[in-house]
């Protein structure tokens, strides 16, 4: 008979042993360790993509057929059509670069989803400019191509280049 209560007093120590052991483990506090990144100044930006449509026309008011439209943050780039027509994912903020081989190359920040962003590319003089050159020199050709892609802009609406 003692054989038997030694026995069952094994088996009942081993079994409180077990409960006291996971007792132990429901009743240990989970850690959790967070990383947060070390720069904590960078904001993180959503952007809100939009499908981008336009025209890039030359100089002469011709279609830029095989212009490349290119988004600068997204670093997608696209070709125009033999219409000079693009189409391109954008959100507001970014910036287009727009370059065909004979003329000078332009930037574009895209300003909301509902306009077309439309183009002339010509060649402008403060880009060709000599090394060494004067403010004034740069400010006078400066002048010049603004008020140049004015009088190309207003004959572009006038024949209609930014309706399609």
């Amino acid at each position: 008979m003692t054989k038997k209560i030694a026995v069952l007093s094994i088996f009942v120590l081993l079994f409180f042993a077990r409960l006291a052991v996971a007792q132990e483990i429901i009743d240990t506090p989970i850690e959790h360790i967070l990383v947060y990144p070390s720069d904590k100044s960078a904001p993180v930006r959503i952007y809100k993509t939009f499908p981008l449509t336009g025209r890039v026309i030359g100089m002469n008011l011709e279609n830029a057929s095989g212009a490349s439209v290119t988004n600068k943050r997204t670093a997608e780039s696209v070709s125009t059509d033999g219409n000079g027509l693009y189409k391109i994912t954008a959100a507001k903020g970014d910036t287009l670069f727009f370059a065909i081989a004979k003329y000078s190359k332009e930037m574009r920040p895209v300003k909301n989803s509902k306009e077309n962003l439309n183009v002339i590319l010509m060649k402008r003089k403060a880009n060709n400019l000599p090394a060494k050159h004067s403010q004034s020199d740069y400010d006078k050709a400066k002048a010049e191509d603004d008020e140049l892609y004015r009088i190309l802009e207003k004959d572009a609406k006038l024949e209609g280049k930014w309706n399609y």
